[in-house]
């Protein structure tokens, strides 16, 4: 088999693990596009339409380290169709459930079902791409999650609006259920299980799946380096910040403090989308071409989420409405964008063997931390009272800022502790039996 044909099966590999990890987002955020109508027709408050959207937080949180555990030892071939398939038979239950008991359910399985997407994809690249090019496509990847983004907000909206919220999952779901068949047929855990030349021959990096010994030894190698806790700190903080203001307190402050209406809130809002697929491509460049090391770009846009709060405590009640336009897609930008380096530090420092351990453990606490961050922002928001009209007030949000820009700086910190990954010889190696 020639080189060019399985090039072509790798970037074949790639559009279809994009195909996926649109859905994480959208299953993220289209609750908040179908929020009053579920609400309405289940005879919902809203505490309980909170405890059930953040049903899928918990479930993608617990299921990142076993995510990891099963791309390195069953290999992506085999978890990624299993469990996608479940995400979309899961917001088929959702959208046929007349029970609350139904609905968590559905969503639950649609948490549990997408979070093996990225952590599989990654494990993924580092066997079809070369290490020159991992940063870049996780980035790519990762920046796709705007496009979900954008998909789950207005064209679900749209959709629910023509067809309604139940036929509109109930179509999501078969779409999902079609890709998790793709998934099947298409992919492979490595070129040589697909007939092709190995890019590491000789090393051992393509020889499968790893043993159960192997595996805890990754776990045990992970957990015990300084390195893999500083980087995770860092990753922690890009993430909650991100998903806590911008994923739900980011709609009300344009409201409360700008007036503007839902759906200009709406406009500003999808910025963090393209924010998003510009971010990650950015980021993956600039690590791999420009600064060609990960510390630099982590540091940066750490920095860059510690200016963005100080601009928005101090100025967030003047600015005009063009600068939202551009706060909220350098908050995505210098957030979510940004990820694809820690995921790229983990296959740095542990090697290839450990990308899928690895990137689950990174991934494990950011979904706890928005859980926190969120209801945390709420408890300064309600404490500074509400304003004439009744929304919150600037000096709530602006102690709210004052949070995030202390969790930015433990961000920065981690980043500065770190030691560069790009120049690391990997530490996890093979169990001899």
């Amino acid at each position: 088999m020639t080189r060019s044909k399985r090039n072509n099966q790798a970037l074949f590999i790639f559009l279809l693990l994009c195909a996926a990890y649109l859905f994480v987002p959208f299953h993220r955020v289209s609750p908040a596009v179908m929020a009053v109508d579920i609400m309405g027709d289940m005879h919902l408050g809203a505490t309980a339409m909170g405890a059930l959207a953040s049903i899928f937080f918990f479930s993608y949180g617990a299921m990142q380290l076993p995510s990891g555990l099963l791309a390195d030892s069953l290999g992506p071939r085999r978890t990624l169709p299993f469990f996608f398939g479940l995400a979309g038979l899961g917001a088929i239950m959702f959208g046929m459930s007349d029970s609350v008991m139904g609905l968590m359910i559905g969503r639950a399985c649609m948490g549990f079902g997408v979070s093996v997407v990225f952590i599989c994809g990654i494990k993924l690249f580092s066997r079809w791409f070369p290490p020159e090019a991992f940063a870049r496509m996780s980035g790519i990847y990762l920046g796709m999650g705007g496009l979900g983004l954008i998909l789950g907000s207005g064209p679900m909206a749209s959709l629910c609006s023509a067809i309604g919220w139940r036929q509109g999952l109930i179509l999501s779901g078969v779409v999902g259920v079609v890709v998790a068949v793709a998934l099947w047929f298409w992919v492979r855990d490595t070129p040589e299980q697909a007939g092709y030349e190995s890019l590491y021959p000789g090393t051992g990096e393509d020889s499968g799946g790893q043993s159960p010994a192997e595996l805890w030894q990754s776990v045990r190698e992970i957990c015990s380096s300084r390195d893999f806790w500083f980087i995770a700190t860092w990753f922690f903080c890009q993430f909650a910040i991100h998903m806590s203001f911008g994923g739900l307190w980011g709609g009300p402050f344009l409201m409360d403090i700008h007036h503007m209406t839902k759906a200009q809130a709406g406009s500003v809002l999808n910025m963090m989308g393209i924010g998003m697929l510009a971010g990650g491509p950015l980021t993956g460049w600039l690590s791999d071409s420009v600064f060609r090391a990960r510390k630099p770009v982590m540091l940066l846009n750490a920095l860059g989420t510690v200016a963005l709060f100080i601009i928005l405590a101090m100025y967030g009640s003047v600015l005009p409405g063009w600068a939202m336009y551009v706060w909220f897609f350098c908050l995505a930008a210098f957030g979510m964008g940004s990820l694809s380096v820690g995921f790229a530090s983990i296959r740095d420092i542990f090697g290839d063997r450990a990308t899928g351990t690895g990137g689950g453990l990174l991934n494990t606490l950011p979904s706890f931390g928005v859980s926190v961050f969120q209801p945390l922002t709420g408890w300064i928001l309600e404490s500074h009272g509400h304003a004439a009209g009744g929304g919150f007030t600037m000096g709530g949000y602006a102690m709210s800022c004052a949070l995030y820009i202390g969790v930015a700086c433990v961000g920065v910190c981690g980043a500065l502790l770190a030691r560069e990954p790009m120049t690391r010889t990997p530490v996890v190696a093979p169990v001899t039996e």
